[in-house]
C-alpha cells in the first residue's frame, strides 16, 4: 500500500474543511491511504492560520462564544465530530483510508494513536495516553466544550497530564475521514514533530511514502465548495 502525502498551498479554515470532504469522498481508493498536513494562510485574529473548528453535532451558538472569546475571527463547523478546536500555532492534519464497518472508530483512534505515541517516544518526546473510558459528548446541556479542555479516552497528554494531541473520526461507509491536531508550542513549525507523525501514520498503515500536490482541479473544487458549504451561515448555524 502506498500512503499519498497531499501537498497544499495555503488555504483558510474553510477551504481546509472543503478539501478534506473532497479527499475522502471522491478521491479515495481501497488500495491508497492518504495524509496531509494544513498549509496555513494568514488570517484575521491573530497570526498565520489564526481559525478555529468545531465538530459537526454541536451548537453553533455556544461553539461561537467560546471562539469570541479566543479571538478568533475565521470558523466554521468540521465534516467530524468532538468540541471547539482552535487552530492558533498547531499542527493540524488528516487522514484518509479505507476500514471494514465492523472496526470502531475507538478501536481506529486507540490504536493510530498508540503509533503516534510510539513514534514521539522514539523522537526523544514521551507522551501519555488518557486510559479513562467517558461518556463524552460535544455540547452536554448546550454547553459547548473545548475539546483540549476534555481528553477521551487514548487522547494524547503531555507530562503534566495536558492533552496535547486529539482528532476526530468520521466514518462515510468504509471510507475514514480521521482529522487532528497536536497543540504542542510552535508546534506548527516543527519539522521533527511532522517526521514523527508521518512515521506513525507509515508504520500505522505499513505503507510507503508518496507526494503528490494538490491539482489545479481538486483546488478549484474545494473553492467551490468552500464557498457553497463551509463559509455559508447555513452550515456554520446548522444546530
Amino acid at each position: 500500500m502506498q500512503c499519498i502525502f497531499i501537498e497544499t498551498p495555503p488555504l483558510d479554515v474553510y477551504a481546509h474543511m472543503a478539501i478534506d470532504e473532497l479527499l475522502v469522498s471522491k478521491h479515495l481508493r481501497p488500495d491508497i491511504c492518504m495524509a496531509r498536513f494544513f498549509n496555513w494562510a494568514q488570517a484575521a485574529g491573530g497570526g498565520s492560520g489564526a481559525a478555529a473548528t468545531f465538530g459537526y453535532a454541536q451548537f453553533e451558538n455556544t461553539a461561537r462564544a467560546q471562539i469570541n472569546a479566543a479571538g478568533v475571527a475565521q470558523y466554521t463547523r468540521r465534516p467530524t465530530g468532538g468540541g471547539v478546536v482552535l487552530h492558533k500555532d498547531d499542527l493540524t492534519f488528516s487522514l484518509f483510508f479505507t476500514a471494514a464497518g465492523a472496526i470502531k472508530p475507538q478501536q481506529i483512534y486507540g490504536a493510530l494513536h498508540a503509533a503516534i505515541r510510539q513514534e514521539f517516544q522514539a523522537a526523544g518526546l514521551a507522551l501519555g495516553a488518557y486510559d479513562k473510558q467517558s461518556d463524552y459528548r460535544p455540547a452536554p446541556n448546550g454547553v459547548s466544550a473545548n475539546c483540549f479542555a476534555n481528553p477521551v479516552s487514548d487522547d494524547l497528554l503531555d507530562d503534566g497530564g495536558a492533552k496535547v494531541l486529539g482528532g476526530a473520526i468520521r466514518r462515510f461507509g468504509d471510507a475514514v475521514l480521521y482529522q487532528g491536531s497536536l497543540q504542542l508550542p510552535a508546534a506548527r513549525g516543527n519539522a521533527n514533530y511532522q517526521n514523527a507523525l508521518r512515521a506513525a501514520f507509515l508504520k500505522y498503515f505499513s505503507a510507503a511514502p508518496a507526494a503528490q500536490p494538490a491539482g489545479n482541479s481538486l483546488l478549484n473544487e474545494a473553492y467551490a465548495l468552500a464557498a457553497e458549504v463551509y463559509k455559508t451561515r447555513e452550515w456554520i448555524e446548522k444546530f
